[in-house]
């Protein structure tokens, strides 16, 4: 994601927020409003990196507020002020938020954050971002396996065993519909059904999965063995 240009924090108070002076200090870019300033008569410009007041709601038992809802659709948020044991990081990330800014942070690491936010990249502790890519890693093989299960041979037809059968002889489109007196656009019909059933892409991998271990239909013809 690109830099942000300017920090909104939503706060009730009408003085300057303390994270407001801190953003300040280091040259930020920052203005602060209420949220029912933001909600219902703001707008919010591209480039913008809302901090939201997260203090007394336990997101695991109520889930996530409609304001934060509806602002996370408008811009990027994140949630400062938080009591660590209301809200789970890892929950926050899958969520969308950019980072979480606890009330118990020294201002070394609030600062830390800002800048890191700002800048467009994430704030969560490694070990947070860590959890994240081992579930990544975890749905990226049980979708490989499951694209590489095999299907039940019953699921192709009588002409559709043949054709993989000529196929795996070496026999081209011309010489499948000549064997089996058909038109070459009939027989790449039946090729695309195949790759389908087969979850192959070509005939490489067709002839892979040929060449697997069968659960039914063990005397089917194209078996090879």
């Amino acid at each position: 994601m690109d830099k942000f240009m300017k920090l909104i924090v939503l706060t009730k108070q009408e003085s300057q927020h303390s994270l407001t002076l801190l953003a300040q200090s280091v040259g930020i870019l920052v203005e602060q409003k209420s949220k029912v300033e933001l909600l219902y008569g703001g707008t919010i410009k591209p480039g913008t990196l809302i901090a939201f007041p997260y203090t007394n709601i336990d997101w695991n038992k109520k889930g996530m507020s409609a304001e934060l809802q509806y602002l996370l659709q408008k811009s990027a948020v994140f949630l400062f002020q938080t009591e660590r044991m209301l809200v789970d990081p890892l929950q926050a990330l899958h969520a969308g938020l950019r980072g979480v800014i606890y009330r118990d942070e020294q201002l070394d690491r609030v600062l830390t954050g800002l800048r890191t936010m700002m800048l467009g990249e994430l704030y969560f502790a490694r070990s947070v971002m860590s959890q994240l890519v081992d579930q990544l890693l975890a749905l990226k093989v049980t979708a490989n396996q499951d694209a590489l299960s095999l299907p039940d041979n019953s699921l192709l037809t009588k002409q559709e065993k043949r054709i993989i059968q000529l196929v795996a002889e070496g026999a081209r489109n011309k010489e499948i519909a000549l064997n089996l007196n058909i038109s070459a656009h009939t027989v790449k019909a039946h090729l695309s059904s195949i790759f389908r059933k087969t979850h192959a892409r070509n005939r490489v991998e067709l002839l892979r999965w040929v060449q697997q271990p069968f659960r039914q239909d063990p005397s089917a013809p194209f078996r090879l063995n």
